[in-house]
């Protein structure tokens, strides 16, 4: 096989340790994680779901301060969606800028000066004079949040290998949904003190700098990377990373449609909503972390078809549903498949790009996570004016399922890495 083929060819997958042309090899692994170093690679997700979440409680007080001040250009309601989502469209942006910056300076000094940025961006909203400050603050912590969140997970591909490596990839779902669940419960109690207040949670990042300041170290390399080597690197990645925006465009329908769903069936009650969230965030955080050990059982085939048809049957379930408690086993269900989606993918990445391009494959992959969040509403449109609410999950649904199976009785031997 040339360099220029490495990656899904006739069935076996040359990984990056295997590769005849890897610019860089995984530090050796050592028994254990690492007590600090994992606690810092894991505080990435953490750091991520503060990202949104750390204003939301204030944001309704933020959005009056700032509209009394914006001369009627923009009202509260857009305020708060302008502050909610222009940090998140950086972050996408900027991922893949993070990884090409670690390819050129080094991932350390990456994670290193994004953990800072972090802190110093976050907590500098608080101080904004005007609108347009708090905007630009807003979209530089997206790009520093890009920075942690690629350099956090390629770190985890360099410090760990196999099944110790996809054990730590599903503990960072875990430790983004528990951190996520804090954040909100800190920053309630932060907003009733000032609008402000909740900003200090950024100052987190401070702490974070500290602990890999002596924890994270520099990935060893063996030759610096060709154009060669770097084309090779994002063909192999290609398959996963259209993968990892596909299936997140469908496991948002439970969150995002659910709702509107639960009216069409005369459900009004917010609670209900809200339970609906919360069984398909709680068995995702089951699902990552189990993952370590499904990977270490089942081929990437079995657990790709696993995610198709749990999410298809989640979603067609709802669909047909009309009780609460029916809503929410399928959302259970959905949740479940969904938390597997991206450390399966973002594992498979690790293992078909050499070390050296780990970094900018991983912020693709961060990019298509945020990204299928933005897409979905476009992507479910015309569905919905078409079929209607119901027949938009009979249809998502029916069509994951019929990939799901798909999935299994595919021949080609390129759905079957051998990893």
């Amino acid at each position: 096989m040339g360099p220029t083929l490495l990656g899904w060819e006739q069935g076996k997958l040359m990984t990056a340790e295997t590769s005849p042309i890897g610019m860089a090899t995984h530090n050796e692994d050592t028994p254990g994680y690492g007590g600090m170093r994992i606690i810092a690679l894991l505080s990435v997700s953490a750091l991520a779901a503060m990202l949104q979440l750390a204003i939301l409680p204030s944001l309704t007080q933020l959005s009056e301060h700032f509209s009394s001040k914006a001369s009627g250009a923009f009202d509260g309601p857009a305020i708060a969606q302008i502050v909610t989502t222009i940090s998140a469209l950086t972050l996408v942006l900027g991922a893949p800028v993070a990884g090409w910056l670690a390819q050129r300076i080094g991932k350390r000094p990456v994670f290193l000066g994004s953990a800072v940025s972090y802190a110093a961006f976050g907590v500098a909203g608080a101080f904004a004079p005007d609108l347009w400050t708090l905007f630009a603050l807003r979209m530089l912590l997206g790009l520093s949040s890009a920075g942690l969140a690629t350099m956090g997970m390629s770190l985890v591909g360099d410090y760990y290998t196999r099944e110790k490596r996809d054990r730590v990839i599903g503990w960072f779902g875990v430790a983004g949904t528990g951190a996520a669940l804090v954040t909100l419960v800190v920053a309630g109690q932060l907003a009733q003190l000032s609008w402000r207040a909740p900003f200090a949670l950024y100052l987190i990042g401070l702490l974070v700098f500290v602990i890999a300041l002596s924890s994270i170290k520099e990935p060893v390399r063996n030759a610096r990377p060709t154009a060669i080597s770097n084309q090779a690197s994002i063909r192999a990645a290609a398959v996963p990373l259209a993968l990892m925006l596909i299936l997140g465009v469908g496991s948002y329908m439970v969150t995002v449609q659910g709702p509107f769903l639960l009216v069409y069936r005369g459900i009004a009650d917010p609670g209900a909503a809200a339970a609906i969230a919360i069984s398909a965030t709680a068995s995702g955080v089951v699902g990552a972390y189990f993952f370590g050990r499904l990977r270490s059982r089942f081929s990437f085939k079995w657990l790709l078809a696993l995610i198709w048809l749990g999410i298809g049957i989640g979603t067609v379930g709802i669909g047909f549903s009309s009780a609460i408690g029916a809503f929410i086993g399928f959302a259970a269900i959905s949740g479940f498949a969904s938390s597997l989606t991206g450390p399966l993918m973002q594992s498979t990445i690790l293992n078909v790009v050499p070390p050296a391009a780990a970094g900018r494959a991983i912020g693709l992959s961060v990019s298509c996570i945020f990204l299928a969040q933005f897409i979905h509403p476009f992507a479910i449109a015309p569905l919905r004016a078409a079929v209607g609410i119901q027949g938009t999950f009979l249809w998502v649904g029916a069509i994951f399922i019929l990939a799901g199976f798909a999935t299994l009785f595919w021949r080609r031997a390129a759905l079957e890495p051998s990893l």
